[in-house]
């Protein structure tokens, strides 16, 4: 039995689509769930915990991929010293500091992770149930032109 990344079977995919997206590494199972829900460009791994998968055996199977790390708030200086493995292995390693940038002193000190930011914003069905709730006509003008939510970031 040897330890692995939450997710690490997503890599041997071997489709084009799969084989050209970039691999974001968080800490947990949950993050890697819902992150990969919200932004499914990238495929998204766990490492079971802020020491969790970083050494050398366990990395092997990023071997040529492009790797970006998502570390939880406070996490973010102790995972930059783990690039080194990375870049030995991967054809490019970066470490993201976008939560240290835009998380309040409150979520800080919390801990919060990338999936508890996404989590924080409405999604379209929230926001056009939170829309009938002022406006109940919405739902009648919906049904009469036969409308139907769309996702205008997705393509089909």
């Amino acid at each position: 039995m040897k330890q692995c990344l939450f997710g690490e079977h997503l890599l041997s995919d071997t489709s084009a689509a799969m084989s050209a997206k970039p691999v974001a590494i968080v800490e947990s199972e949950k993050t890697a769930l819902v992150a990969a829900m919200f932004i499914p460009d990238f495929i998204w791994l766990a490492t079971g915990g802020m020491h969790g998968c970083f050494n050398g055996e366990a990395i092997q199977v990023l071997s040529g991929r492009e790797v970006i790390l998502f570390p939880d708030l406070k996490a973010t200086e102790e995972w930059r010293r783990r690039l080194l493995i990375l870049e030995s292995v991967c054809k490019r390693a970066t470490c993201s500091d976008l939560l240290e940038r835009i998380a309040t002193n409150e979520q800080r000190s919390q801990g919060l992770d990338i999936a508890d930011f996404l989590l924080m914003a409405d999604t379209p069905q929230m926001i056009l149930a939170k829309m009938m709730e002022r406006n109940p006509v919405l739902q009648t003008f919906i049904d009469t032109f036969g409308l139907e939510l769309v996702d205008a970031g997705r393509v089909e």
